[in-house]
């Protein structure tokens, strides 16, 4: 019995050296796997650096190549124009037309040059409208006139210069026509306060730089229709007009504030300002759809 007790131990004692020396070799492979893993840790943080400064370096030598591209396109197209300025110069009521005054200088020094200017109307049924050969003065300026829609939502004007047997077109102008009318805005604003039964509308607006104008005021409309004219005032800062005024109002209606005045040529002008919808608790503002402005043809 006594026999047998020894070799259960023995054979014991041996399991537990075995597992002994097994998990001391673990431990150790575990601590080999480790240093390892910090090892590839390490060096993969150090790719990433490295790919990073190769990034920032291919971002640098893209930025030099687009200047150079650019410098070399500045050298290859030598602009067209030197300078040139479009200029209303009268109203054509009955057809809501304006003539407008073309001036412009070429940069290059041909006497025999010629310069023609083209009206499209733009978009998807692209036509040209008129055609104006220009007149070249002593000293080199191209002038002329030329009629242009008012209310034309995308008008194109360009210019073709014939010169020693070739041909080079230059933009003049695309957008609305309005842009090229005297009188612009260059910044509008517009509060609301809800009252018992109406809404308290305070309104401002920034007339272009060098901008004429007269009869300025705002009108306030409720549902689409006109419901108040209030003069507008001149503000502190200088081309800014300012004015406040009350229209009547319900839940679920809407009311909207626009800013009116006329040209030199006698073209009125109605700019949208600001909305509002007016619900239960609050007033909630929204813009216009759009921000150009109705045409009031005398």
């Amino acid at each position: 019995m006594k026999h047998g007790q020894n070799i259960w131990l023995g054979t014991l004692t041996a399991a537990v050296i075995l597992l002994a020396v097994t998990l001391a070799g673990t431990h150790d492979r575990l601590a080999v796997l480790q240093a390892e893993h910090a090892a590839l840790q390490q060096e993969a943080e150090d790719l990433r650096e490295r790919l990073s400064e190769t990034r920032e370096q291919l971002w640098e030598q893209e930025d030099a190549l687009r200047e150079v591209s650019a410098q070399v396109t500045q050298q290859e197209e030598k602009p067209l124009l030197a300078s040139y300025a479009l200029t209303p110069l009268r109203l054509e009521a009955a057809s809501h037309q304006v003539e407008l005054g073309i001036s412009l200088s070429l940069t290059t020094p041909d006497q025999t040059a010629t310069a023609t200017v083209n009206v499209y109307q733009g978009g998807g049924e692209r036509k040209r409208l008129s055609q104006t050969e220009l007149t070249r003065d002593e000293a080199g300026t191209y002038t002329g006139e030329t009629m242009v829609p008012g209310d034309l939502s995308n008008l194109q004007i360009l210019v073709t210069v014939r010169s020693g047997g070739s041909a080079d077109t230059a933009w003049l102008y695309e957008g609305r026509s309005a842009g090229l009318l005297p009188v612009t805005l260059s910044g509008r604003s517009g509060e609301a306060l809800r009252q018992d039964g109406g809404a308290q509308i305070t309104a401002a607006v920034r007339l272009g730089e060098s901008v004429s104008a007269s009869g300025q005021a705002f009108r306030l409309y409720h549902n689409g229709q006109l419901a108040e004219t209030v003069p507008a005032a001149a503000g502190q800062g200088s081309g800014t007009w300012e004015g406040t005024g009350t229209v009547s109002c319900a839940d679920g209606d809407q009311v909207e504030v626009r800013f009116f005045c006329q040209d030199s040529l006698g073209l009125g002008y109605e700019f949208p300002v600001r909305v509002w919808e007016v619900k239960e608790d609050r007033l909630a503002a929204g813009w216009p759809v759009t921000n150009a402005p109705e045409l009031v043809w005398p």
